[in-house]
């Protein structure tokens, strides 16, 4: 501001521009692991979780990484060896834990992918159940079923097999194909779990059903095949029947024509046997003679038989169904011993917690209703203090004498209260009884009846009040809704017996109450217990359907459903009597391809191989299928090789999606999985199978969607009408599809490649989707995805979208052997792979290394893991800079120490690692294909020994430490000039920004970065058209110090004196 009157104004003008010092290295690794993973403490894992997948995390520390990540997995075989190059590995994990031990930051991608999914399964995956799902496990249960004899006066304990798929059953009854006579079953498939016998009639009946009493003899005589006499009578039950033959078929006969409800007889092996049910009188049978001696004839004697019976009572309570006791029982009669004392019923019951993922036990004892559940389980206070949650199992739940069990849960603690409709109108003169449970009392008051005196709720609650019922309460809310309670938490059991008053009230549960439920005679329960509907009995622990896109990973390698084209149709293979070269296929094995490690001399049966039989070599797992077909060729039989890479002639394959269970209605998680051999003679195929029009007569159709040893993804309603218009959509909408990919010539990846597949891709997806590692706030100068190869070029798109400012560290394959033509078959590409893979390297681009082999390490146990070249690299990279800058050559004794590894080496065919030392020859044979040699002495351990980068001319750039040096400028030459932005275009801002660039390369050249430099920046390159289009040109030339690699000593040898002489 202007001086008005007499002093001193002193103002400041910041004109220090300098080139500020450089951030630390810090890398970007992108990763994959498994989902859901724990921390060494015991929680989640969060960067490990779905929601979270694709996030950019900041590490600071080792500890971050398995806290924020777990552990990285490593796994090993069933006998403790390590599995090197398992796909599941968590290499870039284990990477950045390793950098984290030198480095103080790194960042961290984690793809979508859940490795945990990629485990091989044989069978298909699910997923979790619901949480607070019950389940009943049937094989550590026990139902208490005790079986009487009447000849041994004794019980003895049954076990009870299970049905656990509906398809076993008709009617709700077990088939008559299912088990054998004399069995007894539970059938878990209904949560009543009903228990039947099957008579020796071969059906099965419900124990304790009038049927089952009427396949247990109440009587039987003794005597065999007797002559009886015609005209003698017998007195049942007060029914005179008279004999009309001589035999004992014929006496069954007269008894029977007697028709006396109830009895029934039947001649067995010559002897009688009268069946007495419950409809009988008295539950029994009266025999007296009344003409003649007929009942001894018989080898009965006179007197009263009770029939078959069903007790449900405690270990405590033993029936006295003896011969000396009031009341025998025939044989077949049951004991449900309802306690677990001495086999009695034991029921293993867990509930699901879906936060910790762990089946909790839980205890589910048998009670004969909620008035018996509530007095064992709260006789002081009638129910009101059973906490919400707690179960019980009813037995008898059709209250008839049957065997079942229903389990039942509290839904709610305190006070019973039904609700019922707000304001109804009820008629006068209509009655319903009232029940109650009591505390401290195991059944239930006797009905009480309530007689309507009016048509309001008021009138109903006054009505209900005067009874005086205790624990019973009612009371209409402000709604004008009548409500019915038990003070206690206890149970009400309510009959409408004039009229439909209560469910005019709206307490019957017609509106869905869930604390209301139908009793079994027209009555409803008002209950804090209500039935488990999430419930599951089996022996093996319940899941639900997949999620959408759940993976699963098919790792048998020993099925394969493979169609063909017959001109028409895809169809399936032993259907087709002639094809494309003459075959009978129908005469080909019928169990499908033929797997086998060496060529097969006969079919599966042992019989002759015929032309067109197929057999699929297991000896080569990295490229199967190696499929074979058994021709004629020149008159010699052979197999002869199909080619994977053929998809068009008629001697070639197709790789694709056809079908799952060969129809358009099973489950294609719960149903049965139809077999190939059945499939060899099914020819329905889905509708996204290719269209065989676009195929000639005889190409074979490789069905990855049913085929083992891939990937596929569980996709929820995938038949759809808007992905398939004008289709007839199946009934079955979802489907497995393969996700598995293929090689460039349409050979489908299976195996571990189909794993790898999966992974690379997801990998690939969060690199190239990923906008927050394009920020620029997000400052980092090593890339690297350790393991993949793949990720290359993805990397370097990345590093170009960011102005070349960081270095990407790429890998060479684990399993490029030094020996053999596989090295150089993989520098040059002799496949002819259009991207960077396991066996191709076409990566040209100067801000990429990459190094080989591969090395031996150690996880976080201990146990010896094969990791790829970058996770030494990436170490050894961060010390380099850390005792020198980034412009000096990360190779040699000095700086290239690699120092988290243990060996080099590679993979061979069978995953083992091969330790090799990287000679002379190997070495010359990578630096002239631009790949970095890492080598081992005993002098000085493991050391990177080059530094090329994968430019593709012949330029300063192609040495890494030259790429590092323009990558580090191009980062520190934006922050420098940056605060020139809005300056004035002059001559004054121009020389300031040149004294700063200027001062940025005076330090390069003092720290020994570039030997000499030249800024340009006036008005020879900022015309007065550059000028006007707002540019400021800065132009800088460097020379790049180069790195020593090639050290020539020549060593003369001279005469004896030569060198003193000065000759």
């Amino acid at each position: 501001m202007a001086i008005v009157s007499p002093g001193v104004e002193v103002s400041i003008v910041d004109e220090s521009q300098y080139a500020p010092t450089s951030s630390a290295t810090v890398p970007l690794v992108v990763v994959a692991t498994a989902s859901n993973k724990t921390t060494p403490a015991g929680t989640l894992a969060e960067g490990t979780l779905a929601k979270n997948a694709g996030d950019l995390y900041v590490l600071t520390s080792q500890r971050d990484v398995v806290n924020f990540f777990g552990t990285p997995n490593f796994y090993t075989s069933t006998s403790g060896s390590a599995l090197h190059g398992y796909e599941l590995n968590e290499y870039g994990l284990q990477t950045a834990y390793s950098l984290l031990g030198s480095s103080s930051r790194a960042y961290v991608l984690r793809a979508d992918v859940d490795l945990g999914q990629l485990i091989g399964l044989s069978g298909r995956p699910t997923a979790a159940p619901a949480d607070m799902t019950y389940w009943l496990d049937l094989a550590s249960s026990r139902f208490g079923l005790h079986v009487w004899s009447k000849n041994t006066n004794s019980f003895t304990s049954v076990a009870l097999s299970i049905i656990s798929k509906t398809t076993d059953l008709s009617g709700g009854a077990p088939k008559p194909s299912i088990g054998q006579i004399g069995d007894y079953v539970v059938v878990a498939t209904n949560n009543a779990l009903p228990v039947y016998y099957k008579n020796r009639s071969n059906v099965w009946v419900l124990v304790g059903s009038t049927s089952w009493m009427n396949s247990w003899a109440t009587v039987t005589g003794t005597k065999v095949s007797p002559v009886l006499t015609a005209t003698d009578a017998i007195s049942i039950n007060g029914a005179i029947v008279t004999l009309t033959g001589t035999t004992m078929s014929q006496a069954a006969t007269d008894i029977n024509n007697a028709a006396i409800t109830g009895i029934t007889a039947t001649e067995i092996d010559g002897r009688l046997e009268i069946y007495v049910d419950n409809t009988a009188t008295n539950d029994s049978v009266v025999l007296a003679n009344d003409t003649g001696t007929p009942l001894e004839d018989i080898g009965i004697a006179a007197g009263t038989y009770a029939c078959p019976a069903v007790a449900q009572a405690a270990h405590t309570s033993v029936p006295e169904w003896k011969s000396t006791n009031t009341t025998p029982r025939p044989t077949g009669s049951v004991w449900v011993k309802t306690t677990s004392v001495d086999f009695g019923a034991n029921f293993a019951l867990s509930r699901y917690n879906s936060i910790s993922d762990v089946w909790q036990t839980i205890n589910g004892n048998l009670y004969e209703n909620d008035a018996a559940a509530l007095k064992a389980m709260d006789p002081t206070s009638g129910g009101s203090a059973i906490p919400v949650g707690s179960v019980y199992y009813q037995y008898d739940t059709s209250e008839n004498d049957t065997v079942t069990y229903r389990l039942f849960e509290r839904i709610a603690t305190g006070t019973t209260i039904i609700e019922g409709h707000q304001n109804p109108t009820l008629v006068a003169g209509n009655t319903f009884t009232i029940q109650a449970s009591q505390k401290n009392v195991s059944t239930f008051t006797t009905p009480v009846t309530v007689t309507l005196s009016g048509t309001t709720a008021t009138d109903l609650v006054q009505d209900i009040l005067a009874l005086g019922i205790t624990g019973v309460s009612a009371e209409v809310n402000s709604f004008g809704a009548p409500v019915l309670k038990h003070t206690q938490g206890g149970s009400i059991i309510v009959k409408d017996t004039s009229g439909t008053p209560t469910d005019t009230a709206g307490w019957s549960g017609l509106g869905g109450a869930d604390n209301v439920r139908q009793g079994n005679n027209s009555e409803w329960i008002g209950s804090n217990w209500a039935i488990a509907t999430s419930y599951a009995s089996s022996t093996t622990y319940p899941s639900a359907d997949p999620t959408n896109k759940t993976a699963w990973y098919w790792s048998d390698a020993d099925e394969a459903d493979i169609m063909i084209n017959d001109g028409t149709n895809w169809v399936g293979y032993r259907t087709v009597t002639s094809d494309a070269r003459g075959f009978n296929l129908s005469n080909t094995d019928d169990k499908g391809p033929i797997f086998s490690a060496t060529e097969p001399t006969q079919q599966s049966d042992l019989g002759a191989i015929a032309y067109g039989d197929l057999w699929i070599d297991t000896n080569e797992l990295d490229n199967y299928p190696k499929i074979y077909r058994y021709e004629s060729v020149s008159g010699i039989d052979k197999w002869v090789e199909i080619s994977n890479a053929d998809q068009t002639s008629e001697d070639g394959i197709l790789f694709a999606d056809a079908r799952f269970m060969g129809d358009t209605t099973t489950d294609v998680v719960t149903g049965t999985i139809t077999s190939i051999e059945d499939l060899l003679l099914l020819s329905t195929v889905d509708l996204d199978c290719p269209s065989p029009t676009l195929y000639p007569k005889g190409t074979l159709l490789f069905n990855t969607r049913r085929s083992s040893f891939n990937v596929k993804e569980y996709r929820t309603n995938y038949f759809n009408v808007e992905d398939f218009p004008g289709e007839t959509l199946p009934t079955e909408k979802n489907a497995w599809v393969s996700v598995s990919g293929a090689r460039e010539n349409g050979h489908a990846n299976f195996g571990r490649k189909a794993q790898r597949h999966l992974i690379t891709a997801a990998m690939k997806a969060a690199i190239d989707a990923n906008t927050e590692i394009r920020e620029e706030q997000r400052e980092f100068n090593l890339i690297a995805a350790p393991g993949y190869p793949e990720l290359i070029s993805n990397m370097v798109q990345l590093n170009n979208d960011r102005k070349q400012t960081a270095f990407v560290i790429g890998d060479s394959s684990m399993r490029i052997a030094s020996e053999g033509t596989d090295l150089g078959d993989w520098l040059a590409n002799s496949g002819a792979v259009a991207n960077d893979a396991e066996t191709s390297l076409t990566i040209a681009d100067p801000y990429v290394g990459v190094w080989y082999p591969a090395l031996l390490a150690n996880d976080l146990t201990g146990n010896s893991i094969a990791m790829p070249s970058s996770y030494g690299v990436l170490r050894m990279m961060i010390r380099n800079d850390q005792v020198s800058f980034p412009w000096f050559a990360p190779a040699g004794t000095r700086r290239g120490l690699i120092d988290n590894a243990t060996k080099l080496g590679y993979l061979n065919a069978q995953s083992e690692f091969v330790s090799i030392g990287v000679r002379q020859g190997v070495r010359d044979q990578l630096y002239e294909n631009r790949v970095n040699p890492i080598m081992q002495t005993p002098q000085t351990g493991i050391v990177a020994f080059g530094q090329k980068t994968r430019n593709a001319n012949t330029s300063a750039l192609d040495r890494v430490n030259v790429a590092r040096l323009t990558a580090y400028m191009r980062t520190q030459l934006d922050k420098i000039v940056r605060s020139f932005l809005f300056e004035p275009n002059d001559k004054v801002t121009r020389d300031q920004a040149k004294a700063v660039v200027e001062s940025f390369c005076n330090n390069l050249v003092a720290k020994r970065g570039i030997y000499d430099y030249i800024v340009v920046c006036d008005d020879s390159n900022n015309t007065s058209d550059r000028i006007d289009r707002n540019e400021l040109y800065i132009d800088v030339a460097i020379e790049p110090v180069k790195a020593i690699e090639f050290i020539y000593i020549p060593v003369r040898i001279r005469n004896t004196g030569d060198i003193e002489a000065g000759i």
